[in-house]
């Protein structure tokens, strides 16, 4: 039986994922695995190569800032207020166009929120800079590894 709950953000559910800062403020435990949702601070620079979602389909609803999502085909400018569906089985990237970006990302099934929680790193008290240039092999080499093991296919370009 589902149970009412009230989540915010706070260092027990707040990670620094690739580079960006996720707070999974509804995981697949709280949603016998239907959902989950996390709120995603984005920066520039550290934006995802295009990839594929083989087992959810994934929403942007755009808090703060200005995103370009790149679906399948299709460019959208995304400004607060904005909400994006990217079905699974196509391929999506963004582009952050402003310095940050908050973005509320769902996944149905969940399964992402795991993704994230594994490629992520305790929150630093200083964020890293921006990458000054392409990640290294061994880092590209870990990422599509634990993509995989969640059914995500990364286009390294």
């Amino acid at each position: 039986m589902d149970m009412p709950f009230i989540r915010r953000s706070s260092k027990d559910n707040t990670f620094l994922f690739i580079g960006n800062k996720a707070s999974i403020l509804v995981s697949g435990e709280d949603t016998q695995g239907r959902y989950a949702t996390v709120l995603m601070e984005e920066r520039r620079g550290f934006e995802p190569p295009p990839h594929i979602h083989s087992r959810e389909d994934e929403t942007f609803y755009v808090l703060e800032g200005e995103v370009t999502y790149f679906i399948a085909d299709t460019s959208i400018q995304a400004t607060p207020g904005t909400y994006v569906y990217a079905p699974r089985g196509i391929s999506h990237t963004f582009k952050v166009n402003t310095e940050t970006a908050k973005v509320l990302v769902s996944v149905y099934p969940s399964g992402f929120d795991q993704f994230v929680k594994e490629l992520s790193v305790p929150l630093p008290q200083e964020m890293p800079h921006a990458p000054t240039g392409p990640p290294s092999p061994q880092e590209v080499q870990n990422l599509m590894s634990i993509a995989l093991k969640y059914g995500i296919e990364l286009t390294i370009v």
